[in-house]
């Protein structure tokens, strides 16, 4: 059977969902595709293609945590004597990590059935539960370090709050693009959009809550946030992979027209995510500032593009603008 695919896919292509039990799939490990493939869609893994994707679910497997095992109740003492500001911003934070979490679990069910290699299927159905994963551990900290009476409130202002209201419509307008239209650019799109979140977005956001567990408060709910942060790069590195690999095989998409796509999206959702940090913190977060964290943020968006072999947007910025990040972020015994 010939594979529709040969022919290389186009931006303005329109994707399909895998049939389940497709009697005329392609089983031929050489025509093989990771979206765009015709497959039978049972997990045949006895032949790989893309040995390196299973070698990344088999790692991803290595790395489960349970949130359980991080006692609370001393994070639950601090945050009631918490200065105010630092109250506001560490319940805010988590409040955005909850919708920005939870919009990811959401569009990884939208994108997983258009993956038509089994090696990807079952890296995104391992991505989908460790996210899963992470939204429950996230509501353990919620339920253990908040006072009962605020919880609603700080579930809800993900709606309510003005700046974290806009800037999650935003957000969720640039996943609604492939799920309106699933073309193969607006696919594309998608794992950019994940990965800067990942890998942009939610750093920027735990830099303010480190600030504040740097100086030994909330210090159990920073160790889970840390592997929350681990899991999440991991994730990125694997979808940029993903992205790069479709591109490798239809060099005719790596155009021009999506270069400058990637571009204003990731140049869209920095500065949302500057804005948003800086309304966040009222420049009143002990260690940092307005400025520091507007080039922490730009610094990473300058890596991200990197790494989708694009060119920094932010010329002048790099390195390590809050310099104990990484190093207080990581860690210490994987």
């Amino acid at each position: 059977m010939i594979n529709p695919s040969e022919a290389g896919l186009t931006l303005h292509q329109r994707l399909s969902k895998i049939v389940l039990f497709n009697e005329l799939g392609d089983r031929w490990i050489s025509r093989r595709k990771i979206i765009a493939g015709s497959k039978t869609s049972l997990m045949e893994l006895g032949e790989l293609k893309y040995d390196w994707l299973y070698s990344a679910y088999q790692e991803l497997k290595t790395v489960f945590w349970s949130a359980d095992n991080f006692k609370l109740a001393k994070d639950q003492k601090d945050h009631s004597v918490l200065p105010e500001i630092e109250r506001k911003t560490f319940e805010s934070v988590l409040s955005s990590l909850v919708f920005l979490e939870s919009e990811l679990l959401e569009n990884y069910y939208v994108i997983g059935p258009y993956f038509s290699a089994p090696e990807a299927t079952i890296v995104v159905s391992e991505l989908t539960s460790q996210t899963t994963y992470h939204c429950y551990a996230l509501s353990q900290i919620l339920r253990n370090t908040i006072d009962k009476a605020d919880i609603d409130s700080v579930y809800n202002s993900w709606r309510t709050q003005d700046g974290l209201r806009q800037r999650n419509k935003n957000i969720n307008i640039r996943f609604l693009e492939f799920t309106n239209n699933q073309t193969v650019e607006n696919f594309l799109l998608g794992l950019a959009t994940i990965s800067t979140i990942q890998l942009v977005l939610i750093p920027s956001e735990l830099s303010l809550v480190y600030s504040i567990t740097r100086r030994g408060k909330m210090t159990s709910t920073a160790e889970i946030l840390k592997r929350i942060q681990r899991d999440l790069d991991l994730h990125a590195q694997i979808l940029i992979r993903i992205y790069l690999t479709i591109l490798n095989e239809n060099p005719a998409l790596n155009s021009q027209e999506l270069k400058t796509s990637i571009v204003k999206l990731m140049r869209d959702i920095t500065n949302m995510e500057t804005d948003f940090t800086q309304i966040l913190s009222e420049n009143m977060i002990p260690g940092l500032n307005n400025l520091v964290v507007a080039k922490f943020t730009q610094a990473r968006t300058n890596k991200v593009l990197k790494e989708f072999s694009l060119e920094p947007l932010f010329p002048g910025v790099g390195g390590q603008p809050i310099p104990w990040f990484e190093g207080y972020s990581e860690l210490k015994n994987r």
